[in-house]
């Protein structure tokens, strides 16, 4: 895949053409892209696993399932009693969960004082993305594979509405 850059009177230039020998060169020059544009690795306290930082939030454990223990790291970094020893905690605001939550409260709370949608309506969705919320929390699979589906702006809206 070549970056291509179109100008205004619909001509394309290519941005840069670049060719690699090795796999290795390939992806260390990704790795150092990443870095260049704010992605960082970050390793789990709980497995050890990397895993790559794309906000500025300050994420201690990755949120996949750990096969030891069948749940999410950040889950097990709540509840001692699974590992039967105590870990860092990590802020509610840098759980990646709850900064979905967050963006879409605001969405709403914002689209309601515009008088986009009625005071029912935004009731209601801000119903709606409290119980997705809550599920997330307690249901891991759907956290993983469902959670961003569900909190997708227009679907919340259109499910509002609904009732």
């Amino acid at each position: 895949m070549i970056p291509v850059v179109e100008s205004e009177n619909g001509t394309s230039k290519i941005f840069r053409k670049v060719y690699y020998n090795y796999l290795k060169d390939f992806l260390m020059t990704d790795l150092f892209e990443g870095y260049i544009h704010g992605h960082y690795l970050w390793r789990c306290d709980i497995c050890d696993r990397y895993f790559f930082m794309t906000t500025a939030r300050n994420q201690l454990y990755c949120s996949t399932v750990n096969k030891k223990y069948g749940v999410p790291c950040s889950y097990i970094a709540k509840h001692p009693e699974v590992t039967k020893r105590k870990m860092k905690k990590q802020r509610k605001s840098d759980s990646p969960y709850y900064v979905l939550w967050k963006n879409r409260y605001d969405s709403i709370r914002k689209n309601k004082s515009l008088s986009k949608y009625s005071a029912n309506v935004s009731a209601k969705a801000k119903e709606l993305i409290d119980y997705y919320f809550n599920l997330a929390n307690v249901d891991f699979d759907y956290a993983e594979n469902q959670y961003e589906k569900d909190m997708e702006l227009s679907k919340i809206y259109e499910e509002a509405m609904k009732d």
